[in-house]
């Protein structure tokens, strides 16, 4: 049997295209070569979608203008019963007339591997389009993964089922441009300082800032409102530690990974969180402490509430849970659930005996298996409803 045709969709219209990149190559380094064929799939900051084997070589990516003019521009093509790749430029006419040539040829593809962080990809909009396609892929459905990167909606979930949540206060970017003094004093009765400003639907900590006093306030507000419509603003836990744990499975099925304390003065920036371990790392070269170092009753507790959270929204394929606990009470937060998590959580499966290879097949399998109980549902169904044209008589119907 041929290998599987992977296609690993990464980059995208998204302020973290440049780490989508990072871990898209740190799985197509890992994936088992006997099972399974990368297919690169890049998309471009501005919405242009490549392939080709210039997309292989990470150092191409230093110029980004210039690796468009070295992979070849496709689209991608929706259609159900041949989903894949097309050529941008259509076939030549041929024949003397300028008659129809032939048919642009369909690059196929077995599976698609999502590897698209923040907007435009991790939010649903990729899905949706594999879900027109019908064609198999990793990670979490539409739904999970609206809900997952839309904080507000998340906590509702989380909330709901009964997880341990910070209270927010949330404002959207026109009634900020309209009323800011208003909101500015609400927060102010709301939560005594220092709080963390946030845009409701980013990851990878773009845009959120902590502030001391209402000047600091402001201007946070002013940052996040560049990157999002909605902001949410949250109170500042003091002397806290960063745990986080990872989720693996389905709908039938989830286990978590060990935990980890990120090392990090404060909540984790983005420099901290992909540019500190070196080159090419992303999440891996962060600095962390593997397993955490908190007590294994506290371990537990927070490994039970991610597998929780990771249920809460219907996730599937491999998640990152955050939370915020303090050290001395124990009393920790679920901060937030990352449906598509930087190098895919990879390093907290290791040791657990799981290997990146490994991962990386059960996501797959995790695609199939989802994609064959789909198959099962009916989307079609025979009926007479036109036949029989129940507008006749009305003036829509010409008469």
């Amino acid at each position: 049997m041929p290998p599987l045709r992977v296609g690993m969709i990464f980059g995208g219209r998204s302020v973290e295209h440049e780490v989508s990149a990072l871990t898209a190559h740190q799985a197509m380094a890992a994936l088992p070569r006997d099972r399974y064929t990368p297919v690169p799939i890049y998309i471009s900051k501005e919405g242009r979608w490549f392939t080709g084997a210039a997309l292989m070589d990470l150092k191409n990516y230093t110029d980004l203008e210039k690796l468009q003019t070295l992979a070849e521009p496709v689209l991608f093509s929706v259609d159900a019963t041949q989903p894949g790749l097309l050529p941008r430029k259509a076939p030549e006419r041929k024949g003397i007339f300028g008659g129809k040539g032939a048919e642009p040829e369909v690059e196929p593809l077995d599976v698609a591997f999502p590897l698209l962080h923040g907007s435009h990809g991790e939010d649903g909009t990729i899905q949706g389009l594999l879900e027109l396609a019908d064609l198999p892929y990793v990670g979490c459905g539409v739904e999970a993964s609206a809900i997952g990167m839309d904080k507000l909606m998340g906590k509702t979930a989380l909330r709901a089922a009964g997880l341990p949540v910070l209270p927010d206060y949330h404002f959207t970017r026109a009634r900020w441009q309209r009323e800011p003094d208003v909101i500015l004093t609400e927060i102010e009765a709301a939560f005594p300082y220092p709080v963390f400003v946030k845009p409701v639907s980013l990851g990878s900590s773009i845009g959120v800032s902590s502030a001391e006093d209402r000047t600091a306030l402001q201007f946070a507000i002013d940052v996040a409102t560049t990157y999002d419509t909605q902001v949410m603003v949250e109170p500042a836990q003091q002397n806290i530690h960063e745990i986080n744990c990872s989720v693996l499975g389905d709908a039938n099925e989830a286990r978590a990974s060990v935990c980890e304390r990120p090392i990090s003065a404060g909540t984790l920036s983005y420099d901290e969180k992909y540019l500190k371990g070196g080159k090419g790392e992303g999440m891996k070269g962060a600095r962390r402490v593997i397993p955490a170092d908190i007590p294994d009753d506290l371990t537990r507790a927070i490994q039970d509430a991610a597998i929780k959270t990771f249920r809460a929204i219907g996730a599937a394929g491999v998640s990152r849970v955050d939370f915020l606990v303090h050290p001395d009470t124990g009393v920790y937060y679920v901060n937030e659930i990352n449906t598509l998590p930087g190098s895919l959580a990879f390093y907290l499966w290791e040791p657990s005996g799981l290997s990146f290879p490994d991962l990386l097949a059960t996501l797959i399998g995790y695609a199939q298996a989802r994609h064959r109980e789909k198959r099962r549902s009916v989307y079609s169904f025979d009926s007479s409803l036109l036949r029989l044209n129940p507008l006749r008589g009305s003036k829509t119907s010409g008469s």
